[in-house]
């Protein structure tokens, strides 16, 4: 049975989500910090005044009720501090967007109805660790996750190299079968941590093959409130691979997750204008825009907004892209299916933002 023991560095922001989300009713955001708290905590922190009050904003159920408490929370922040066991460093824009938003109604939609601002923020997977002052739950890399990139990457290689009944006959098996599959064999624990950060800010869309020079504005597209591991964050894996080829392994990652790499950093990608690099950070696109990997380096990209070509296999994938009837024809939208994504997801300070941004997902793998 083989072993190896990686190394990964981030070197851009990772998203590996837990399914949960920050609730604004559980946290409070000051000087940069995100301070989340426990609602028993909170509260037998409060004043029996207070206490009467935050109270009465509950049994009164009105429909301003969730404006009113992310009020009094935001009111009350320094009590919200000093419960608070875990805190999350915010980008300078996502604070102006918490004091803007929190707490406020943001519309008011006939007689007595309120839209509020929910204001949840996607949440990583965090297991706890011991450090100096005791215990953290610190953001680390999903076993899952990363045998599943790693898996696809693979998978690839086996369809080139020996084709798609090769690919079905080694990976595809199911149920009963399941022990056919290759990759049974492959374990990948979940990551240690050796040195981490995080960070809240901004996930935001962007298009990659059309870009608006004259109207910056309208390359702004959608945007969701979360939170990633930062870049040079670092976690250390020991992979048992069985009697698997663990070199042509590593080695179908590269072939697989350069070329896209590098798709974000070239004026073309496949003959065709492509626009991501317009968006990136100054410093990651001189730092990268002419990388190569050194002979004990791996590439490999994980998590939410890894976008549709890392995740599927070159060749077999069919993404579908929308095309909306839009306009006042009202014709209904309809799908097109293609070899590439048509958009691409960057980590960015705010919601407005064309520039300074950094893509999703990217780790480079070193064994050690």
């Amino acid at each position: 049975m083989g072993n190896i023991k990686l190394k990964l560095t981030a070197i851009s922001p990772i998203h590996i989500g837990s399914g949960e989300v920050y609730e604004p009713t559980n946290f409070v955001i000051d000087g940069g910090v995100l301070y989340e708290f426990r609602d028993e905590d909170f509260f037998e922190n409060l004043s029996e005044i207070k206490r009467r009050k935050f109270l009465q904003i509950i049994e009164e159920s009105r429909s301003d009720s969730f404006v009113r408490v992310h009020k009094f929370v935001k009111d009350n922040k320094d009590i919200a501090k000093r419960a608070s066991k875990l805190q999350v460093r915010v980008t300078s824009g996502f604070q102006k967007e918490y004091d803007r938003r929190v707490g406020k109604i943001s519309q008011i939609e006939g007689k007595n109805r309120f839209v509020f601002n929910r204001f949840e923020i996607q949440r990583i997977q965090r297991k706890q660790i011991k450090s100096k002052n005791g215990y953290i739950y610190a953001g680390y890399i999903v076993g899952s996750s990363l045998k599943g990139a790693i898996s696809t990457a693979y998978q690839e290689y086996i369809y080139k190299k020996d084709g798609e009944n090769a690919l079905k006959e080694k990976f595809q098996a199911k149920g009963r079968d399941i022990y056919k599959n290759i990759f049974k064999e492959f374990k990948v624990p979940d990551s240690l941590v050796t040195k981490v950060s995080t960070k809240i800010g901004f996930a935001l869309n962007k298009e990659r093959f059309d870009y608006d020079f004259n109207n910056p504005q309208n390359n702004i597209k959608l945007s969701t409130y979360i939170e990633v591991i930062n870049p040079k964050s670092e976690f250390i894996v020991d992979i048992n691979y069985g009697s698997l080829n663990i070199e042509e392994i590593l080695e179908s990652c590269n072939s697989h997750y350069m070329p896209i790499f590098n798709s974000i950093l070239s004026p073309k990608t496949d003959g065709k204008e492509e626009f991501s690099n317009e968006y990136l950070e100054d410093n990651f696109y001189e730092k990268y825009k002419n990388f190569k990997l050194k002979k004990n380096q791996y590439i490999i990209r994980v998590g939410k907004h890894s976008g549709a070509r890392a995740v599927t296999i070159d060749g077999l994938r069919e993404i579908k892209s929308k095309i909306s009837g839009g306009g006042r024809s009202r014709k209904p939208n309809r799908w097109e299916t293609r070899e590439d994504e048509t958009t691409i997801w960057f980590f960015g300070d705010n919601p407005k933002t064309n520039s300074n941004l950094l893509p999703f997902g990217w780790v480079i793998c070193e064994k050690i």
